[in-house]
């Protein structure tokens, strides 16, 4: 047949601008090509097969070669486009060659006749094979073609086979699949988004795609990649398909096999490289100076920020931005990587190297990607590399369980998935089968109150069940109690701890269920250990208890740990008066008396009052009123909840919980010891701790990608990797840490105003997705308890009668500017969404500044050299030029207003508030 061909293949036809249009298309549509402008245009011809005339207006040859693009990739989008990637495919792909007016030539056949085939310009087909059978070659979309054609598909012959493609089959028959797990297993051609909500059975799907292209349609098993968020998914995934051995990696080894499989250093090594190139920092008790560093190297590279951004938004890792080349130079210099390196460099390979890039375009032809919600701008951008020019991606996640919006993932990539890649089918999957009706009908309820979400039709395939869902409120001060009732009626009833799962929404909130569970003799596994006591709240807290219950000889370490917690104004030297082991409040009064600076007298007659209020309540209180008269009338509280403005972890909460864990041991001068024991001592690795669970010095082994990583660290640089169950003891753990598996009984514990939604986020909708996932983790029972005093506002919405209120939009929930339209590799704009500040809060709401007080200013100054001297740091880590300006126009008169001012975060509030509160009151205004 001459051109243009079976209309099944919609071939089109390239001519030159001046060129007349061959009879064959004379109604065809015309698209006139110069440049990148007309690639939505032919994606859309080419990916529906629609018959276009292409009026070229330029030389096409110019497209032939990939472009480079010699860039960080902190500066390119996701959503980057290459337009010699997508150009050259789009124009020859699935047209003829009709420039200067030749007769039209199928590019095709020529490749063909290099296999052996035998071209057959004048029909019945494009070519004949070796065996006499006449076939065509399609150019199109790689998919199953109605009319019983036989063809070859273009990406067999590119891979150099003339393998005839078979017939359209459904999904293997003996599979039993549900009608909407059949329709997104048997998707055509081109991309598709796959959302599956909990318990639909997204791996089974993701399994049997991988089998029907495989098996049932014969794709080359070289071109086709499943691609997994995290270890253990990648093993279940490989474990389901082993049968038929499809290539299945997770994120983090895919970078690792483009950049050849270089050796991965350990962190105890990249710790080493980055103490060498940032500022020596101010040691502090029991705060770990270098994982701050670590965290924003990880922002910079997964959530492709600005490193002067990063660092800006943030006040303990100065230098960061001047030491994150050096860092990459040095890990260059060793031949190695580091877990977040394996992501950055391969998207920077695949950037600075078009070769290698198309080459490598050639085996990802077929992407199948699990949790699509997880992943990070750098994770969206090293795919989208990997697709082009099809973009063929198969992504299977679910909106509603975005839930590590902190580490970079963003509802947008599958609001917007067509937007990423275009033209992409959408196949819901409608159905839970872990949970019973009335949890899906709650979870239902709760997440129509969100409005960036897509809507969604979700049923249970379960009957009701007695008691499936329990909404339990019970006083502030037995929620503990409660909590160990709730789990012993289940134990009695003959249910195993190991069937039993009690979830939190932030870390510390674990550790009254966790004491309370052991001390009622029942096994847990998982929760905290005894170096949670050394959070700083909890550790200030528990030293105004020994001084409460110790009046008579308090120890010198525990005031000296007391004195600037809160902040007092007191100068740097007031330490020196401290001497000794032991000191009374009569003995701090004494020395308040001997002062000569009245002012700092008065600070210190001020703690001695502070501590004599303390030892009043400890005569005749509990544990839990000397905590509470600590944290409210102290003002420990209110210091720790400055701290969290600007904290990657949640100080407040540390204070709350030993509130619940001191009802259990109501006699002060025991408690602490009791509580040691209970918690055991520390164990090997990181701490995990914070609203967002991030750790406070993680530690990993040395491992690569094919090594099994230590669990615990895996948690913390892999957020969605499960944690191990043992069979014996129920498990405590926060949601962020159990997306993905199940329990027959689950209780969420902490389901709270404050805790859930959490006081410190900045997304009310994602708070609601961490509800929702808690909820559909458990199969029989879910029981959600909650203070009775400040009972969650998230309660009332799991009403399915209740009315949807309206959401406010936040710059967290607004469109991240990482998923608007691409801009051009040489000129991009600063990201404001969620994506794009991935890990950052700014240190404050900021207040409003006055003129620059220079004298103030020169001060500042004069104190910042000063102190730079006595810490050996350079000036700029105690405080940059545009921090000391805000101080000078806002001049701060307590720790609120100190907290409010630009780059005033933790660190700097913890080091430098007493010397600046004291520096702004001996300071008079110009206006005295």
């Amino acid at each position: 047949m001459p051109a243009p061909g079976p209309p099944e293949f919609g071939r089109g036809v390239i001519i030159n601008h001046d060129d007349p249009t061959p009879a064959a298309w004379k109604d065809a549509e015309v698209i006139p090509v110069e440049g990148p402008k007309a690639i939505d245009a032919l994606h859309r011809a080419w990916s529906s097969r629609c018959p276009v005339v292409i009026r070229l207006l330029t030389d096409p040859s110019r497209w032939r070669t990939p472009e480079t693009v010699p860039r960080e990739p902190w500066q390119v989008a996701p959503d980057l486009d290459l337009a010699s990637d997508r150009l050259h495919h789009l124009l020859w792909a699935n047209n003829y060659d009709a420039r200067g007016g030749v007769t039209p030539q199928w590019w095709w056949s020529r490749k063909a006749s290099r296999l052996g085939a035998i071209e057959t310009p004048e029909g019945p087909t494009d070519i004949r094979l070796t065996n006499g059978q006449e076939v065509w070659i399609d150019g199109g979309p790689r998919g199953p073609l109605p009319g019983g054609l036989a063809y070859v598909h273009a990406e067999s012959v590119d891979l150099g086979s003339l393998r005839v493609a078979p017939a359209p089959v459904d999904p293997h028959p003996e599979i039993p699949l549900a009608a909407d797990q059949i329709r997104a297993v048997a998707h055509g051609s081109g991309p598709a988004r796959i959302i599956a909500p909990a318990g639909s059975g997204k791996t089974r799907v993701l399994t049997e795609r991988l089998r029907h292209l495989l098996g049932e349609r014969h794709f080359e098993r070289e071109i086709v990649c499943a691609v997994t968020y995290n270890r253990r998914a990648q093993e279940e995934l490989a474990r389901r398909c082993a049968a038929f051995r499809p290539r299945v990696v997770t994120l983090n080894a895919l970078g690792w096999e483009l950049l050849g499989r270089p050796p991965v250093l350990d962190e105890r090594e990249t710790r080493r490289i980055i103490e060498g190139l940032v500022p020596k920092p101010t040691r502090r008790a029991n705060v770990d100076p270098i994982g701050p560093y670590l965290e924003a190297l990880s922002t910079i590279r997964l959530g492709l920020v600005d490193p002067l951004e990063v660092e800006d938004a943030r006040d303990d890792v100065p230098g960061v931005a001047e030491a994150f080349l050096p860092y990459r130079s040095a890990l260059r210099a060793k031949g190695a990587v580091d877990f977040d390196e394996q992501i950055y460099g391969a998207i920077e390979h695949l950037l600075v190297d078009g070769d290698f890039r198309r080459r490598q375009q050639m085996r990802h032809r077929h992407l199948l990607v699990d949790e699509f919600q997880d992943l990070t701008p750098a994770h969206v951008l090293m795919l989208r590399l990997l697709a082009m020019p099809g973009l063929d991606v198969f992504g299977v996640g679910d909106d509603d369980q975005v839930i590590y919006g902190h580490a970079g993932a963003d509802p947008s990539f599958l609001l917007e998935f067509g937007r990423l890649f275009p033209h992409a089918e959408s196949h819901p999957l409608e159905v839970n089968y872990r949970c019973r009706p009335e949890v899906v009908d709650a979870a239902r309820s709760l997440l129509r109150h969100n409005r960036r979400r897509i809507e969604k039709t979700i049923r249970s395939d379960r009957a009701p069940g007695k008691d499936s869902l329990r909404v339990v409120l019970h006083p502030t001060r037995s929620g503990a109690v409660e909590l160990v009732n709730i789990i012993r009626s289940h134990i009695d009833s003959g249910r195993p701890g190991s069937e039993i799962a009690v979830l939190t929404r932030v870390n510390s909130t674990l550790l009254a269920p966790q004491v309370a569970l052991k001390e009622a003799g029942l096994r847990v596994e998982g929760g905290l250990d005894e170096r949670v006591l050394a959070r700083t709240g909890v550790r200030a807290a528990l030293a105004y208890l020994r001084i409460a219950t110790n009046p008579d000889g308090f120890a010198v370490a525990d005031l000296t740990e007391v004195l600037r917690r809160p902040s007092r104004g007191l100068p740097q030297w007031i330490d020196r008066w401290f001497r000794g082991t032991t000191m009374t409040v009569a003995q701090l009064r004494r020395i308040s008396s001997n002062l000569d600076d009245a002012k700092v007298s008065a600070k210190v007659d001020g703690l001695a009052d502070d501590l004599d209020q303390i030892i009043r309540v400890a005569r005749r209180g509990t544990t839990r009123d000397i905590l509470r008269s600590v944290k409210n009338d102290i003002g420990l509280g209110q210091a720790m909840t400055l701290l969290d403005a600007s904290a990657s972890g949640s100080h407040l909460d540390d204070l709350e919980a030993l509130e619940q864990v001191a009802d259990l041991h109501p006699e002060a001068s025991g408690f602490e010891p009791w509580l040691r024991e209970v918690l055991g001592p520390p164990k090997k690795g990181p701490v995990e701790t914070g609203f967002t669970d991030e750790p406070v010095a993680p530690t990993a082994p040395n491992a690569g990608p094919n090594t099994a990583w230590d669990t615990e660290w895996d948690l913390v640089r892999d957020p969605t990797r499960v944690i191990e169950r043992d069979r014996g003891g129920i498990t405590l753990a926060t949601v962020h840490k159990v997306k993905g598996q199940e329990w027959p009984v689950v209780v969420l514990f902490g389901v709270t105003d404050g805790l859930m939604p959490h006081r410190l986020s900045t997304d009310e909708e994602e708070e609601r997705r961490v509800l929702h996932v808690g909820i559909t983790r458990g199969i029989e029972h879910v029981v959600i308890l909650g203070d009775a005093a400040r009972p969650s506002p998230f309660l009332a919405e799991l009403d399915p009668t209740a009315t949807p209120r309206p959401t406010p939009t936040s710059s967290s929930s607004s469109k991240s500017a990482h998923t608007g339209r691409a801009e051009p590799a040489t000129a991009r704009s600063r990201p404001t969404g969620t994506a794009a500040t991935v890990g950052l809060r700014k240190v404050g709401p900021g207040i409003p500044n006055g003129p620059v007080d220079e004298t103030l200013l020169e001060q500042l100054r004069v104190w910042r050299t000063s102190r730079a001297k006595a810490d050996g740091v350079p000036p700029y880590v105690v405080m940059h030029d545009k921090h000391l300006q805000g101080l000078a126009a806002s001049r701060p008169r307590d720790l609120l207003g100190l907290a409010r001012v630009d780059g005033m975060g933790p660190r700097r509030l913890e080091l430098y508030a007493d010397d600046l509160l004291a520096l702004f009151t001996e300071t008079p205004t110009d206006s005295q």
